[in-house]
């Protein structure tokens, strides 16, 4: 069989297959998709980041950062609090719920890190860490 090298192709593929089912379980567990968790887990080790870290951190610009926020603030996840040194910035805070929606959607998150992991030895599972990683600071 011949090995297929159409690696953006098989990335994008791979990443759809991925997300389409993490999103599944994830509104299954907690209401949230990927997307949403990413921000909760971001905000469990920074809680009361100004909006523009957590833009950064998520690698999204304004309007998607304020969509992402408008959606888990509407769900009882997340609040907005202005900054005291700065009327005109935002710091964003998990709110109880956000923190238990966070903790479940953990559960979830790693067993799907753990089912790509299955059936691989510790060298092929450095090795796809390797390649990502590369993958990650050529494209940055």
């Amino acid at each position: 069989m011949k090995k297929d090298e159409r690696f953006i192709f098989l990335i994008g593929q791979a990443r759809h297959r991925l997300f389409t089912r993490l999103d599944q379980a994830l509104m299954k567990a907690a209401g949230i998709t990927a997307a949403q968790s990413g921000a909760l887990y971001y905000l469990m080790e920074h809680d009361g980041c100004l909006l523009s870290e957590l833009s950064r951190a998520l690698l999204l610009d304004k309007a998607a950062i304020t969509g992402l926020v408008d959606r888990l603030e509407h769900k009882g996840l997340v609040e907005r609090c202005r900054a005291a040194s700065d009327r005109r910035a935002i710091n964003i805070r998990l709110t109880d719920s956000g923190k238990d929606a966070a903790r479940k959607c953990l559960v979830v998150t790693k067993e799907f890190n753990n089912a790509i992991k299955e059936g691989l030895s510790e060298q092929e599972i450095s090795m796809f860490s390797t390649i990502l990683q590369k993958i990650i600071s050529r494209f940055s």
